[in-house]
């Protein structure tokens, strides 16, 4: 799988689990709504590393803690 539909698993995961709305982390990370619907309908392969600290930022997670998950060990992805 490509790392934004990684990205998009884990996040939707995270969120989830902290009960956060999109819409919450809109407004927590000052990402658009179209980005976060880019990342969430996987329309870019990568995501800027950049979003991901704001994410990880707004979930109050490192982005070590962040990729700490099997779906981004390197099997699961495409390079």
């Amino acid at each position: 799988m490509n790392l934004n539909k990684a990205f998009a698993m884990r996040l939707s995961k995270l969120l989830n689990e902290r009960g956060m709305s999109k819409y919450r982390l809109e407004r927590e990370t000052g990402l658009t709504h179209s980005a976060l619907r880019y990342i969430f309908n996987e329309v870019y392969k990568d995501v800027y590393f950049s979003t991901i600290v704001k994410v990880c930022s707004a979930l109050k997670i490192s982005v070590k803690d962040f990729f700490d998950d099997k779906l981004f060990d390197l099997e699961n992805l495409e390079v």
